[in-house]
């Protein structure tokens, strides 16, 4: 990393997320990639940078082309104001704080019945037995889909981020033609009869002054589809994780269930499910000592920002004890991240039904999957057994 120098793609492959994570905030904390984008780990910078849509915009957040297959344009996720303003405010009603109370005895019923089918010592893949089928199903019901279609829901979302089983790219793009189908069809049923679900709100992008085009509204159906679970799952799999490594911990949430929420913002602090978005200057902007030009690229590394030594003391342990500080897991500004109650509804609820019903948890006989790719930061599969 000499003279800020940064080659993110060998750093991470040869010394591992955490200790590259180290070497930036103590080498390069604003650098350049090899590539030639910025690399921002510092939280006062990231936040900055995500604070100021007009000169960081999100149309970054494109795509990159590397795979094959269909691709679908995602609203909101690259839009920046008004226009972002207005989309967003599609799905509001959806997201209020009323409307997720709404929804939390659900999601505990769920939960808890998730939970009582998971045997006691006996090993058990968590992310197939709790933390996929819990959101999945959330997210699924939101967007009036059948329940039935839950499973194919989770199989999408795999594919469309290139982590489905298998390396075969034919069988990825029948997967995503198959999603496709399967979102204009239920957007056209909403169009001639709409309901209270998601999909009939953005049937209605006209009202809020916009248009969306049946692939923009397939793509907004894949954003949702994807960040309604695997936020939630990447979550709670981190976080079982960690405490399937730490029996004091579980211990001390059975005795103060309260410390539930502490743990899960601690876990998303340290193990930030969503690892980094992408911003493009839009003019020359002062940053942390250095001047960002018009055009540049920059990789805003939420979790690298979420570790910063000069915010959290020790930032890489996870410390149930510790005061609860702002993160930006969650990203920040406009595009902070609209299901974050929602997440956090989800995760609680799982966590509170697994510590009602068992005594420990610990690793299981083989070591979990982690997720390819840097993007997102959770487990394909995480062997626990629960006492």
């Amino acid at each position: 990393m000499a003279d800020g120098q940064i080659d993110l793609r060998e750093g991470l492959t040869s010394l591992g997320r955490d200790a590259y994570i180290v070497r930036l905030h103590d080498e390069a904390p604003l650098g350049r990639d090899v590539s030639g984008f910025w690399v921002a780990s510092r939280f006062d910078d990231v936040r900055a940078i995500l604070l100021d849509h007009r000169r960081f915009s999100s149309s970054a957040m494109g795509g990159n082309g590397r795979r094959s297959g269909p691709t679908f344009p995602f609203p909101l996720l690259t839009d920046d104001p008004p226009r972002h303003t207005a989309l967003r405010g599609l799905l509001a009603k959806a997201f209020t704080p009323a409307a997720m109370e709404r929804m939390r005895p659900a999601i505990v019923a769920l939960a808890n019945e998730l939970a009582g089918a998971i045997p006691a010592g006996a090993e058990v893949d968590i992310v197939s037995a709790l933390t996929t089928p819990l959101p999945v199903a959330v997210i699924a019901g939101m967007m009036g889909a059948p329940g039935e279609r839950s499973g194919d829901f989770k199989r999408w979302s795999n594919a469309m981020l290139g982590i489905q089983d298998g390396p075969i790219e034919a069988e990825r793009i029948a997967l995503l033609m198959e999603l496709r189908a399967y979102f204009g069809e239920l957007a056209e049923t909403r169009r001639a009869a709409p309901g209270d679900d998601l999909v009939s709100a953005l049937t209605k992008a006209g009202e809020a002054g916009e248009t969306l085009t049946d692939d923009q509204v397939v793509g907004f159906c894949i954003l949702l589809m994807i960040a309604g679970n695997e936020t939630t799952t990447n979550l709670l799999g981190n976080l079982l994780n960690r405490l399937a490594g730490a029996p004091q911990e579980w211990a001390a949430l059975r005795v103060d269930p309260a410390r539930v929420d502490g743990a899960i913002e601690e876990s998303l602090r340290v193990d930030s499910p969503a690892q980094m978005v992408m911003r493009r200057a839009t003019e020359d902007v002062a940053v942390g000592g250095a001047t960002i030009a018009a055009g540049d690229l920059v990789m805003v590394y939420l979790a690298s920002a979420n570790r910063d030594p000069g915010r959290w003391p020790d930032p890489a342990d996870f410390a149930l004890a510790r005061e609860a500080g702002r993160h930006v897991a969650f990203g920040h500004g406009v595009h902070t991240c609209i299901g974050a109650p929602l997440a956090r509804i989800e995760a609680k609820a799982a966590m509170q039904a697994l510590l009602a019903r068992f005594g420990t948890i610990e690793r299981g006989s083989a070591a979990g999957r982690r997720l390819p790719g840097g993007m997102l930061f959770g487990f394909q599969s995480l062997p626990v057994v629960f006492r």
